[in-house]
């Protein structure tokens, strides 16, 4: 990854950060009722626990298991695959707590009232960014097994890693924080989870500082459009086509 890559997509994110102000302002955004949570340090102590807990997980898979890791312009289906297994780990285990603690889906952003506008949201993002990157020849042409086994790939983790950590994670802690500070908070705890494989696989400071900048980026972002939208989808969407629209020539 190079400083041309990160300025085009710092581009991209200012046209997406717009969109999710536009998206705030539709009737049916607006309808979708605030989460409200009757014990905020209950719920920001559980989600702290979860996050400690899949983090010393992915850090002892990467650490003695894991060997390859995603370069973000090389479909690498191993270094997927293995991502996969963690992310769906990981997400088995909020998906328990919600489970046991007997809270909704809709208190990780996937109620069904803001489905839809998720859903025309997603459509905005991916023909804004589609556009922006100039990959509508590319598409238009075809796409291969290969990039096409890439995009179902990314769509995997990334509604793994954005249900955990903007669904899930980022509203217990913004009613226990306040918004702004729950949303850096979110936004750090995904930044982290993208450094794990980076950290322990002896990568230099150099080679890593471009992917920690998008990895914080994309998380402020990705933090963004769920606070506007209150449903993950767009952003799960958002973040899957990024990073394959790296892949594709």
């Amino acid at each position: 990854m190079t400083s041309e890559t990160l300025l085009l997509v710092a581009a991209e994110w200012i046209g997406v950060i717009a969109l999710g102000m536009l998206a705030a302002l539709s009737p049916q955004v607006q309808k979708i009722k605030p989460l409200q949570f009757l014990f905020p340090r209950r719920e920001a102590s559980v989600t702290f626990s979860l996050n400690a807990a899949i983090f010393v997980f992915a850090i002892i898979l990467y650490k003695y298991y894991f060997t390859a890791t995603n370069d973000i312009a090389v479909f690498n289906p191993e270094a997927g695959m293995q991502r996969i297994v963690l992310d769906v780990t990981a997400l088995l285990v909020f998906g328990a707590a919600l489970i046991f603690r007997k809270q909704p889906l809709r208190s990780a952003l996937w109620g069904k009232d803001g489905l839809r506008a998720g859903y025309r949201m997603a459509l905005l993002l991916a023909a804004l960014i589609i556009f922006l990157r100039a990959k509508i020849s590319a598409i238009t042409n075809g796409v291969d097994a290969v990039e096409g086994a890439a995009l179902l790939q990314l769509l995997v983790i990334a509604i793994c890693e954005v249900t955990i950590f903007f669904g899930y994670s980022q509203p217990r802690l913004s009613s226990r924080f306040g918004q702004t500070p729950g949303w850096f908070m979110a936004a750090a705890l995904f930044a982290l989870w993208q450094v794990i494989p980076l950290a322990l696989h002896g990568t230099t400071w150099q080679i890593a500082m471009y992917p920690i900048l998008l990895a914080v980026g994309q998380g402020l972002v990705l933090g963004w459009i769920s606070q506007k939208s209150r449903n993950v989808l767009a952003p799960a969407v958002y973040l899957a086509l990024s990073q394959w629209l790296f892949l594709i020539k």
